[in-house]
């Protein structure tokens, strides 16, 4: 009875460690909305799966038991992981808010995201990428288009010629948005 008891402890133990394979934590922050930050460690993604998780995994650095709580847009605003930021953004009234990653902050910031795509599995997540523009000034979200992509910068950048020409001259693409949004962070 004993020799089972113990088989069973060690399937359920080594089926437990299987679960959490993929669930790693990197030292980062989570800002609430009452405006406490929060410091720990932070997960946000399966790496064995490549899941993008709607809300994250915390361990806050004050809790010395490790117990690993999810936070959301209900709790957070933002957090920070691994030299990241990361924001819970609502692009549109009709779809829930869901995490950006902001990449360069300025009077023109660039934001990155992802959005799952129909071919996901459990066992693999496939995401594309989507890139986002906002202009300090403006509430709304710029969507980055991959297809003419000249043509809508050019409209989206009316009014700053030297942009637009440094765009079209540099045949810049979606890869180099970051290049793009630098130069009208130094315009003055």
């Amino acid at each position: 009875m004993k020799i089972i008891a113990l088989s069973l402890t060690l399937c359920f133990a080594a089926l437990a460690g299987i679960a959490q394979k993929g669930i790693e934590f990197t030292d980062g922050w989570c800002l609430t909305k009452k405006g406490d930050t929060l410091r720990g460690k932070v997960c946000l993604e399966n790496t064995k799966t490549g899941e993008r998780f709607e809300k994250i995994m915390f361990m806050d650095a004050k809790d010395a038991t490790n117990q690993k709580k999810r936070y959301g847009i209900d709790k957070i605003t933002s957090f920070g992981a691994a030299d990241k930021v990361y924001e819970f953004v609502t692009l549109d009234e009709g779809i829930p808010p869901f995490v950006m990653e902001r990449v360069i902050t300025g009077d023109l910031s660039l934001y990155k995201c992802w959005f799952k795509m129909p071919e996901s599995t459990p066992q693999k997540m496939v995401y594309e990428v989507g890139m986002f523009l906002k202009k300090k000034e403006v509430s709304d979200f710029f969507e980055v288009p991959e297809k003419k992509f000249q043509k809508e910068m050019a409209a989206y950048f009316k009014g700053d010629e030297d942009i637009v020409k440094m765009i079209k001259e540099n045949n810049y693409e979606v890869k180099d948005l970051d290049k793009i949004v630098q130069a009208y962070n130094a315009k003055e």
